[in-house]
């Protein structure tokens, strides 16, 4: 892959656990660090779930190869955030370049 194909600009986020004052935690997502990526759409369709049509859109993120990116990070563009559906994959176990399948977390429409 080209290095100038890493047009945008993505957000890792770490996932961490909050107190959430009843003695349980709650998710958390904190940045850990800001790279460059390809993000491509893979796939989109909607989905019926418990009697309501879910969209669901499936991409494929790659950066350069980094250690510390764990399957439980999410993955912001914009205002738009991704959870990853996989682990982290190296892509040629060449440790130049690592692929995230993801997720995207589409908001409900009834929430707009």
């Amino acid at each position: 892959m080209n290095p100038g194909e890493l047009n945008c600009r993505i957000t890792l986020q770490q996932e961490t656990k909050v107190p959430d004052g009843q003695g349980g935690y709650a998710t958390a997502y904190a940045p850990r660090s800001i790279v460059w990526a390809k993000v491509i759409t893979v796939t989109a369709k909607t989905t019926d779930q418990y009697e309501q049509m879910v969209p669901e859109i499936l991409h494929r993120i790659i950066i350069r190869y980094r250690r510390n990116v764990a399957v439980t990070d999410r993955i912001q563009y914009g205002s738009r955030v991704f959870e990853q559906i996989g682990p982290p994959i190296d892509e040629g176990e060449k440790h130049a370049f690592l692929r995230l399948e993801c997720r995207e977390v589409v908001a409900d429409a009834a929430d707009d």
